[in-house]
């Protein structure tokens, strides 16, 4: 089950990436992986009901150094025993969402065991998210393998200051955007919240102050399967669930298997540095490619940028024209009249113009010769 929640997730992304290419399709772009990112993780919420931080630099491209790993859960002392009461249920729905918060990081990692039709399927995995509220920034990475010789899946993007990179295990890809950075977890822990939970006394837990809430053999969990327990931390001061446990099971004529979620949320409101990778280029055309004057949506992707622009493609080739000329670039060719290519000094850019749409969708593909 989480294996096709997943992979539903990384066809969704890799797809929207790839249409990079104009400024619509940028923008197509930015609203599919915004909606990937969330709708992956209400998918891992609410998956059971159809049958279911910073990361530590990695070799390769794996990791960005602008970023610390999150320290490990910590119960700073013994809790303090309550008597239980009706009057000291969860109420789920006063939980605050994480996204109010100025800053802070999350990671939540889920482990299962699962049988259907297609067989066995067992795993870990884990996303780490940190996020400020300004300067607007998110970083976030899932990692985690189906079974002890499954490869590890591994994804990572950060969104900062206009710009989004993109990293699947090899290397980095790099893209502008022009929508404003949002939280990508705002309040997905708490799919896994019940208000069966009790109070049962207060504890520190991650350095806060916390009512300590537990859920035993509740009857469902998101619907179906079946509570085995869970056990819940409310900072006092800022009413999120700063620590979570949660076991379920689920036993249906599709699917049956055991499934748990740990989450800890650290660094709450305090000063988090999140940068673009180290040794990525920034996306967006190099200092000797000049943006055509009046150029609107502009946008880059893996080396290919492009931008709207009310003028026609006589107009637009004109420019380029001279203004590569200028700046040390030799023309080639013209394989049709609104494709034309230059090199320079072991470099390659080819220029694309189509005004069959209004505007004018002008794009600029640089390479290697």
């Amino acid at each position: 089950m989480l294996r096709r929640v997943r992979t539903v997730w990384v066809l969704l992304v890799v797809v929207a990436l790839l249409l990079a290419g104009c400024g619509a399709a940028q923008r197509a772009v930015e609203k599919a992986v915004g909606e990937a990112v969330e709708g992956a993780v209400s998918q891992v919420a609410e998956s059971v009901t159809s049958a279911e931080a910073e990361p530590t630099p990695a070799k390769g491209a794996k990791g960005a150094s602008s970023t610390q790993p999150t320290p490990a859960p910590t119960e700073d002392e013994e809790p303090t025993a309550e008597p239980e009461s009706d009057d000291d249920d969860l109420d789920v729905s006063q939980v605050s969402a994480l996204d109010l918060l100025d800053s802070y990081r999350m990671v939540q990692r889920i482990t299962w065991t699962s049988e259907d039709e297609s067989g066995t399927d067992q795993g870990t995995m884990e996303w780490q998210v940190s996020y400020v509220r300004e300067p607007a920034a998110v970083h976030w990475l899932m990692s985690g393998a189906e079974g002890p010789d499954s490869e590890e899946t591994y994804m990572e993007m950060i969104q900062v200051a206009g710009e989004t990179y993109a990293n699947f295990g090899d290397e980095w890809m790099a893209m502008t955007t022009e929508d404003p950075v949002e939280n990508p977890w705002s309040q997905a822990a708490s799919g896994y919240i019940t208000d069966d939970a009790k109070r049962v006394g207060r504890d520190t837990v991650n350095g806060y102050e916390c009512i300590h809430y537990r859920t035993e053999e509740a009857d469902s969990f998101a619907g179906v399967g079946h509570i085995g327990q869970g056990e819940y931390w409310l900072s006092t001061e800022y009413d999120i669930i700063v620590r979570g446990i949660a076991s379920w099971s689920l036993d249906s004529d599709e699917e049956s298997g055991e499934w748990e979620v740990e989450w800890n949320v650290t660094e709450i409101n305090e000063p988090i540095s999140i940068t673009a990778p180290e040794g990525v280029s920034r996306p967006g055309l190099p200092e000797d490619v000049p943006l055509m004057p009046g150029a609107a949506n502009v946008s880059s992707f893996a080396g290919i940028s492009s931008f709207e622009i009310d003028a026609t493609a006589a107009e637009v080739s004109e420019f380029y024209m001279g203004a590569l000329e200028d700046n040390g670039w030799t023309y080639e060719s013209s394989m049709i009249e609104t494709m034309h290519t230059f090199s320079k000094e072991g470099r390659s850019l080819t220029l694309m113009v189509d005004d069959e749409s209004t505007p004018t969708t002008v794009t600029i593909m640089l390479g290697e010769e």
